[in-house]
C-alpha cells in the first residue's frame, strides 16, 4: 500500500511539474506575441506617419534630377558672385536658414542636401570625399551657377571643399571655412577618439531602431509641446554622453526659425537619417586620410573662421590653412563655439563681402 501511495504521489508531482511547464511556456509565448504585436503596430504607425509626412511636408527647395540621383537645392537671392554653401557632417540645407537669408540680400545663394540626407536621394555608395566633391560639381553644372563662385562650408565640409578647390580651381573665386575639420584631427586616432567613433556608430544605429519604432517621433512630438520629461528619460537610457550631445544639438537648433526646426525634426523621424550618420562617423578616419593629399591652391583667397573653443593645436592648423593662401585670413569668432553660422553669421557675411569687393577691384568677369 505504501509503495502504491508513493507511486501515486510521484505521478502527481510529475503531472504538476508538466502542467507548470506547459503554463510557463504558454505564458512566455503570450508575452512574446504581445510584444511582437505592439512592435508591429508601432512600426506600422511609423510607416504611416512617414507616408503622411511625404504628403503634407514638401521640400522647401527644388529637386534637381541628375542621371543617377535627385538633389535637393535651395536657391535664393540674386547677384554675383554666387555663393555655394556646404553643410556639416549630417546637416542639411536647413542648417543655413539664418545665413542664407542674410546673404540673399545681395547675392545668389545655393545650399543643398548631400546624398542620403534631407530630401536628396541616396546613392548607396560608401563615403568618399572625392565622390562628394564630384557630386557637388554635378548639380552646380546642372543649375549653371555663374562662375567664379564662392564656396563656404562648415565643419566636415572643410574636407569636401579642400578636394573640390583642387579639382575645380578655375571655377572658384574664394573659399570660406567655418570651424573646419582638419585631416590631422582624425588621421592618427588616440584611444579616446576610437571610443568616440565606436559610441557614435552605436548611438546612430540605436537611433535608427528607436526611430523605426516611432519612439523618437513621439519624443519629438512631446518636445514640441513643451514636455521634456519623457524625452530626457529616453536619452538617459543611452548614457550621459549621448544625452549631453543630443541636448547640445537641440540647443543649437533652437536658434533656427521655428518652421525650420519643425522640418528638421520631421527629417529626424526617418531611420534613414541615423543610418547615414553611422556611415559618416565610421568613415571619418578614412575620409581624413583621403583629404590629407589635397590642398586648396594658393592663388584662391581663403578665410578660415575658428570657434574660440578650439584647442591651440586646432587653431594652429586653421591658421596654417589660411597662411597657405596668398590672400588668406584667419579669424577667431568670439561668441558661441562650433556653430558660428548660427551665433555670428555676420562674420561670414563680411568674409563674403570682402571677397566680392576684391573681385570687383580686380575686374573679375563672371560668366552668366
Amino acid at each position: 500500500m505504501i509503495n502504491n501511495i508513493d507511486s501515486d504521489c510521484s505521478l502527481c508531482l510529475r503531472c504538476g511539474r508538466s502542467i507548470d511547464n506547459d503554463f510557463n511556456g504558454v505564458a512566455l509565448l503570450t508575452v512574446i506575441a504581445i510584444i511582437a504585436s505592439v512592435l508591429g503596430l508601432q512600426i506600422a504607425a511609423q510607416i504611416l506617419c512617414i507616408w503622411l509626412d511625404g504628403r503634407k511636408i514638401h521640400a522647401p527647395g527644388t529637386l534637381v534630377k541628375l542621371p543617377n540621383r535627385t538633389v535637393h537645392v535651395q536657391q535664393s537671392g540674386s547677384g554675383t558672385p554666387a555663393i555655394v554653401l556646404e553643410s556639416g557632417v549630417t546637416a542639411t540645407s536647413l542648417s543655413w536658414s539664418i545665413l542664407q537669408a542674410q546673404l540673399a540680400a545681395f547675392a545668389t545663394v545655393y545650399s543643398y542636401d548631400r546624398a542620403g540626407l534631407g530630401w536628396s536621394s541616396a546613392t548607396g555608395r560608401q563615403c568618399h570625399v572625392s565622390q562628394m566633391a564630384d557630386e557637388l560639381h554635378q548639380w552646380i553644372e546642372a543649375l549653371r551657377v555663374p562662375k567664379p563662385y564662392v564656396l563656404a562650408g562648415h565643419s566636415y565640409a572643410g574636407y569636401i571643399l579642400r578636394v573640390y578647390a583642387q579639382r575645380f580651381a578655375d571655377e572658384i573665386a574664394g573659399v570660406i571655412l567655418i570651424d573646419p575639420l582638419t585631416p590631422e584631427e582624425w588621421t592618427k586616432l588616440d584611444r579616446a577618439q576610437r571610443g568616440q567613433i565606436r559610441r557614435g556608430i552605436w548611438f546612430s544605429r540605436a537611433g535608427a531602431v528607436v526611430s523605426a519604432l516611432g519612439v523618437l517621433r513621439f519624443c519629438l512630438w512631446l518636445l514640441r509641446r513643451g514636455n521634456n520629461t519623457v524625452p530626457r528619460r529616453v536619452l538617459g537610457s543611452f548614457g550621459s554622453g549621448a544625452k549631453g550631445t543630443v541636448e547640445r544639438i537641440v540647443g543649437e537648433l533652437a536658434k533656427l526659425p521655428k518652421r525650420t526646426v519643425r522640418l528638421i525634426r520631421e527629417r529626424w523621424g526617418h531611420p534613414k537619417f541615423f543610418l547615414v550618420m553611422a556611415r559618416y562617423i565610421q568613415a571619418l578616419p578614412a575620409c581624413a586620410a583621403e583629404v590629407s593629399g589635397y590642398e586648396i591652391p594658393a592663388h584662391i583667397p581663403v578665410t578660415v573662421i575658428s570657434g574660440a573653443h578650439q584647442t591651440g593645436i586646432r587653431l594652429s592648423e586653421h591658421k596654417a590653412i589660411a597662411e597657405h593662401s596668398q590672400h588668406g585670413r584667419h579669424i577667431i569668432a568670439a561668441k558661441g563655439a562650433h556653430w558660428i553660422h548660427l551665433d555670428q553669421p555676420e562674420l561670414i557675411v563680411q568674409a563674403f563681402c570682402d571677397m566680392a569687393e576684391r573681385m570687383k577691384t580686380e575686374n573679375v568677369v563672371v560668366s552668366k
